[in-house]
């Protein structure tokens, strides 16, 4: 019993006490001079202005709390406003006043304001609150059961970027706090931006413990998510998941579960990123992780792409970080070209540059488009990137295969903006027609023209780059080359292909290509050594013309917008000097025949249709052109064989594909060899043969007018002849019988 009567006195004791410390503060309390004095001490410190304009209220129940009405403060030295409370109230326990100490048992803020500012010198328009000395003596103990934030707003604008961002509608609750507390935390709010654009909602919830004197902290089952729009992207949709992120002492994190799962659309696509790590560790600087993966899509009506990243035993720190195995997958469809990837890396990368290295890259790479004459092309490739973006230079080394043909490609760049390209291409066989779009031989459109396309070389201005090219075994629009070596340089709008050499046909090639975007000039330079020209013709031209081996050169120069205009423009020269060959599609011998009827009064026919049957045989040609304005001129070609010696003239229209040429035969004393037949008639007669019209059908015929004059001329020749040799015989045999009779025998 007297526990209890002790026990009663002395709660009587604390309550007398709690009474007395109640009415002091009642007695005392002035909200006027509080006021005042609150406004001087601001001013005094801070030059800045306090203004409270509602009232200042002492409350006693349910415990002791001080509650102020609309309140403002300026800015530094300045009459605008930096921020403002429309209420504002805290409570203290009042047991602990007993021993002198003043516990925070509560604060609630409504209506808060706040407008931060960094100026364009890096200092930020709150410096001056943060200075100043703090009084250790003070008898506030931190420990605050819970603290509360409604219809609240935080602003912040960058002077030095032109940035403005700003948190409206600010709900901020928070559990007990205090040195060492476990709580809840929960914020809503709408953060808007100016400049990046952006609106979106954040809703953040978590469960917190933490230990300031031991330097522990501590979130659980964090949840922030994500709705509104920012910068193009629209509908935006992301959650960011963490089971528990702990910081310790020594600086040391560790995360568990993280996931985050981001939506958004933009411009009629759906967007989505997704990223999980079942634990993460940075323990004394570097950074640990079993396993990350990485996902994302792109979908939309014209392209799907979906990329997958698995990411195993990282390991980094703050210079540098990798993987052990880096896993990519890619899977994607732009309109009718779909393409898969796959490939398999160690990764490393430093942040000092930065730069990264992928030093053993393994994979496979497949493609395929309905217009492929093959549907579908699968690329196997090895090979190493390596990358620094702060030298602005990158390497690849990759080799790879494409059917049957292996390709070593090493690619490198000495800049970004703009790229400095250089590349080295080996490659031991390459079927290229194998690749292009088959020719479907449709007829063109009507009022469409191909001289009409377009060239645009505009593009070489943007393009800087050196390299080689080598090909053993190619084939490119039917020609078939062996041994392709090529230098390339592009420079300026210019690109200069030199020296360029191969061997093609039982023979070489040699020469240079430049073209220029300035003016869109094309140049070429190029010799054809001891070539068979009459397969080198049917695979580049399909033209059925020439037979023969030998030598043919071109030194031509063309600019122009157009297909035609290039034709049309087209200067230079070429040559061509062959052996034992053919003219191929008609046959001198048949015409001779012809033309032995015709001056004999039988078949009239003058027209003749050139035929890939029929052909001249020569022993030697040769010719040279002169090409001005697309039109190749040729005033000296020259052949010969043991029936015959031709010489000739014309023109080839290139922009009309169209050839006019006057040959002239002059015939041996037989035509046996060739044809078999005599032609003893036409012996030491010039036969004139015109051939002329399109490429594609080629027409020949003898120009019998002046055949019928070769011919009178010569019978007139022959009987002249005839007629002196019987006039000297004459002659002689009345001399001798003169001499005779004067020796008298």
């Amino acid at each position: 019993m007297k526990v209890l009567k002790y026990a009663a006195f002395a709660l009587g004791g604390v309550a007398a006490l709690l009474a007395a410390v109640v009415l002091y503060v009642a007695i005392t309390f002035d909200a006027a001079r509080l006021k005042d004095e609150l406004k001087r001490v601001v001013l005094e410190q801070k030059q800045r202005t306090l203004d409270i304009e509602g009232d200042v209220d002492l409350s006693f129940y349910p415990n002791l709390g001080l509650s102020l009405g609309r309140t403002t403060l300026s800015e530094h030295g300045d009459t605008r406003r930096f921020a403002q409370i429309d209420s504002a109230r805290v409570s203290v326990a009042v047991l602990p006043l007993l021993s002198g100490e003043l516990v925070v048992d509560e604060i609630r803020i409504d209506g808060a304001i706040l407008a931060l500012v960094r100026h364009k010198d890096g200092s930020f328009n709150f410096d001056d609150l943060l200075s100043g000395d703090s009084d250790d003596r003070s008898p506030v103990r931190f420990d605050i059961a819970g603290l509360r934030f409604t219809r609240s707003s935080v602003g912040f604008r960058d002077e030095a970027s032109g940035g403005e961002y700003a948190l409206d509608g600010v709900d901020l609750s928070l559990g007990k706090l205090a040195n060492a507390a476990r709580g809840k935390l929960a914020l809503t709010a709408r953060f808007k931006s100016v400049q990046p654009v952006a609106d979106s909602h954040l809703d953040l919830g978590a469960a917190y413990d933490y230990d300031l004197p031991a330097g522990r902290y501590a979130l659980d089952d964090v949840t922030f998510r994500i709705d509104g729009e920012a910068l193009d992207l629209k509908t935006v949709r992301a959650t960011l998941g963490i089971g528990r992120l702990a910081l310790t002492g020594d600086a040391s994190v560790d995360i568990r579960t993280l996931s985050f799962e981001g939506n958004a659309t933009r411009a009629g696509e759906a967007l989505g990123v997704r990223l999980a790590a079942p634990a993460l560790a940075l323990n004394d600087g570097r950074l640990r992780a079993d396993e990350a993966n990485l996902s994302a899509r792109v979908e939309s009506s014209a392209r799907n792409v979906a990329v997958s990243l698995q990411l195993q035993g990282v390991e980094g720190s703050a210079e540098a970080f990798g993987a052990s195995a880096m896993t990519l997958d890619l899977d994607a469809r732009l309109d009718a070209l779909a393409a898969k990837a796959a490939f398999k890396t160690p990764f490393k990368a430093t942040v000092a540059g930065p730069a990264i290295e992928l030093s053993a890259l393994e994979g496979v790479l497949d493609l395929s488009h309905p217009a492929l004459p093959m549907k579908a092309v699968k690329l196997p490739f090895s090979g190493t990137l390596r990358a620094d973006l702060g030298k602005q230079s990158a390497t690849l080394d990759v080799d790879t295969r494409l059917d049957d043909s292996r390709i070593d490609l090493k690619l490198g760049t000495t800049g970004f903006d703009p790229p400095a390209l250089t590349f080295a291409i080996d490659i031991d066989r390459l079927n290229v027609d194998r690749y292009m779009p088959p020719e479907r031989g449709e007829p063109a459109k009507p009022g469409t023209n191909p001289d009409d396309a377009a060239i645009d070389l505009s593009m070489l201005r943007t393009v800087t780059a050196s390299g080689s090219l080598k090909v053993g075994e190619l084939q490119l629009s039917g020609v078939k080359v062996n041994n392709l070596k090529l230098d390339v340089k592009a420079v300026g709008g210019k690109l200069d292909i030199a020296p360029m050499s191969a061997a093609l046909y039982k023979g070489t090639a040699s020469g240079a290509l430049s073209v220029n975007a300035d003016g869109n000039r094309i140049a070429v330079k190029q010799t054809l050594a001891d070539i068979d020209i009459h397969p080198l013709l049917m695979d580049a031209a399909g033209k059925d013309l020439l037979e023969g081996r030998g030598n043919v050169s071109l030194d031509l120069l063309a600019s122009g917008p157009t297909l035609g205009a290039l034709k049309k423009a087209l200067n230079g020269s070429a040559s061509l000097k062959l052996r034992d060959g053919a003219i191929r599609g008609f046959n001198i011998a048949k015409s001779v025949r012809e033309a032995k009827a015709r001056l004999g009064g039988g078949d009239d026919a003058a027209v003749r249709k050139a035929s890939a049957t029929e052909k001249t045989d020569f022993s030697e040609m040769s010719a040279t052109f002169l090409i001005r304005d697309g039109i190749a001129r040729n005033d000296d070609l020259a052949a010969s064989s043991p029936f015959l010696r031709l010489a000739g003239s014309g023109t080839i229209d290139i922009p009309q594909s169209g050839l006019d040429y006057l040959a002239k035969v002059t015939l041996a004393a037989t035509s046996k060899g060739q044809d078999g037949r005599a032609a003893a008639n036409l012996k030491g007669i010039t036969v004139p043969v015109r051939l002329y019209g399109p490429f594609a059908s080629l027409d020949y015929r003898i120009e019998y007018g002046e055949l019928l004059k070769e011919s009178a001329r010569a019978q007139v020749e022959e009987q002249t002849r005839k007629l002196q040799d019987k006039a000297k015989e004459r002659v002689q045999q009345q001399v001798g019988d003169k001499l005779k009779g004067l020796f008298g025998r």
